[in-house]
């Protein structure tokens, strides 16, 4: 980390002194076996920056959330976790001894809604942004963000294609790859003696990666995967998609589902079919919606599930606190931790390295490991006086690799209860 200037630093320092005394449009498919691709080759992220970049404004964060489309019930809760970030921060000071701007904006779950959120973000002078929470929707701003100099960090994007894309050095994320939720869902599997699955799945970045990691590791562990069904994210009836995900009588099938508008749907026809009457075993995509529990009128109790959480904490029992007296008891949670993380990654680079947007992105991978250990705002003394800090995340330790991926992951085992996601257990992979 870099030295501040004289004037930053005794001001800031003085605030904490009295201060302290969180789509893809593709054609339907029927396969026998899930497609796979080849991704680009790895980029690694730019150097941190020599010098901060000496500037009175202020530092301009943003959130891309789904405030419509098919994640829109769990897009006010991501951003949430992002604002409590921001406003402790400001609390404390703010940046260069101003209050951080902060701005809001849709994502949808589609390509063309988040690109339109991205540029009025940028118009408005966004030097780092939060977001997209759909794979399909982060891999269609990072040309954007690469060309405008934006930081880019998502909480919740966890397709694999994401850690060989291009990016420029411009984006990471707070979520880990799919790469591993494959693996403990797979896992999980196998402990329940499941040894025959079938998987329905969106069509895109996020839906397939993920369904192939999970046929990968489930046959690995001498599993068999009958067939995987495809249905296109913009569709609106799903009856054949789900009629073929039940041939060949599996033990259980796997659902890699978005809740709102294409989730209920194949879940009420699965009800309608009768093939609720197996074990369905669901992903990130649909934990903590009311929307998918009260379209299925009680078919899906019980059934399980593999999700993204936060590792048991000091970092995320203060997360939490925050989070309930910003009125978070009235908002999902799925991906709130990692938004703040992602948030506040993104201050405490631009307070190490400089508020222009290459220096944030330059300066996430250092911030997040490598130094001392410190908790949230705790990081920013350090971050001012110039020493090198490992950033403690309310989701669990977060080691960003030259990808700008996570090196490894907590999982949460939850079980639908009544109108409740109830969590089971807690996994660290790896």
């Amino acid at each position: 980390m870099k030295n501040r200037k004289l004037i930053a630093l005794i001001a800031i320092l003085a605030v904490l002194a009295v201060a302290c005394g969180g789509s893809d449009t593709a054609e339907e498919v029927v396969e026998e076996t899930p497609e796979t691709t080849q991704a680009p080759a790895t980029t690694e992220a730019p150097a941190t920056a020599e010098e901060p970049a000496a500037s009175g404004d202020p530092l301009v964060l943003a959130s891309l959330m789904p405030f419509s489309g098919d994640l829109a019930s769990l897009g006010p809760g991501i951003a949430l976790g992002a604002k409590v970030a921001v406003d402790q921060i400001n609390a404390l000071g703010g940046v260069n001894g101003q209050d951080i701007v902060y701005l809001e904006g849709d994502s949808g779950c589609n390509a063309d809604v988040a690109l339109t959120g991205l540029q009025d973000v940028i118009a408005q002078g966004a030097q780092g942004v939060m977001g997209a929470a759909c794979s399909s929707a982060t891999l269609a701003l990072l040309s954007s963000v690469i060309e405008a100099n934006v930081a880019l960090v998502s909480p919740s994007s966890t397709s694999p294609q994401l850690t060989t894309v291009e990016k420029g050095g411009m984006f990471s994320r707070t979520a880990p790859s799919d790469a591993f939720q494959g693996v403990v869902l797979a896992a999980e599997l196998a402990k329940d003696g499941i040894e025959t699955i079938s998987i329905i799945s969106r069509a895109d970045s996020y839906g397939r990666g993920l369904a192939n990691a999970t046929l990968e590791a489930f046959e690995a562990a001498g599993g068999t995967v009958a067939n995987v069904v495809y249905h296109a994210a913009d569709a609106s009836e799903f009856s054949a998609e789900v009629t073929a995900v039940g041939k060949g009588n599996p033990d259980a099938i796997v659902a890699i589902l978005f809740p709102d508008t294409t989730g209920c749907p194949i879940v009420q026809s699965a009800f309608e079919q009768g093939l609720t009457d197996i074990p369905w075993y669901f992903t990130d995509g649909v934990k903590d919606s009311a929307t998918l529990i009260e379209c299925s009128q009680g078919a899906l109790e019980g059934f399980k599930g593999v999700a993204p959480g936060a590792a048991a904490s000091d970092a995320f029992e203060n997360f939490k606190t925050l989070y309930k007296a910003a009125d978070g008891e009235n908002e999902t949670f799925i991906f709130a931790p990692q938004a703040y993380d992602a948030a506040m990654l993104m201050i405490l680079s631009a307070i190490a390295n400089g508020t222009d947007g290459e220096s944030i992105a330059g300066g996430m991978i250092a911030a997040s490991g490598g130094g001392t250990p410190c908790i949230g705002a705790e990081c920013v003394e350090l971050a001012l006086a110039g020493e090198d800090f490992d950033y403690v995340g309310a989701s669990g330790p977060i080691d960003l690799d030259a990808n700008g991926d996570p090196t490894a992951g907590t999982y949460d085992i939850y079980q639908i209860q009544g109108s409740d996601y109830v969590v089971l257990e807690t996994i660290d992979y790896p």
